[in-house]
């Protein structure tokens, strides 16, 4: 058997787990923003009293912020649903799949560099919510920031590789 079919058939599995984390990850911003409550960890980086209650449109602003690096993870998952479709249809070597890849490692980039400006400013706009000379600004970096910049790196320069090989790969059909 070849390796061609397990391949576009773990493309359709790996495409339909995108399009269902897309939609998880809809549904939980959707929530997030419109419904619950800010967070108890970011409640205390910003200093909230236990009994301080934050103003609805104080709090949707504070989930706002916090949903901006969720777009740019969207995306990678959108490009990675178009992606997978390609691969299942059995399109590998082409400039469309690097383009996707590239797209992706961009989007984790992304992602990473919004969650590190959004992040600081969700604990400042929660802060308000503290008297003046109580307000906070906390800036952070992890250690799973350095795995998505690695990672995103990573499909970047694989993207760039896939790009040149597919040329390449057109040229030699041209031959053919």
């Amino acid at each position: 058997m070849s390796a061609e079919k397990p391949m576009r058939r773990w493309a359709l599995v790996l495409r339909s787990l995108a399009v269902v984390a897309i939609v998880v990850l809809c549904v939980v911003q959707g929530l997030a923003i419109f419904v619950t409550e800010v967070p108890q960890a970011l409640r205390d980086a910003a200093g909230i009293a236990p009994e301080v209650t934050l103003l609805p449109g104080h709090r949707m602003g504070v989930a706002l912020l916090g949903a901006l690096p969720m777009l740019a993870l969207l995306y990678v998952l959108v490009q990675m649903v178009q992606l997978f479709q390609r691969y299942a249809e059995g399109e590998t070597l082409t400039e469309a799949c690097a383009r996707h890849i590239l797209h992706i490692g961009a989007g984790l980039l992304a992602a990473v560099a919004l969650e590190m400006v959004c992040h600081p400013l969700q604990i400042m706009l929660a802060s308000f919510a503290n008297p003046p000379g109580a307000r906070v600004l906390a800036i952070t970096v992890e250690g799973g920031d350095l795995g998505q910049v690695l990672a995103g790196g990573l499909m970047i320069v694989i993207g760039w590789t896939m790009q040149d090989a597919a040329r390449l790969a057109e040229e030699n059909r041209g031959f053919v």
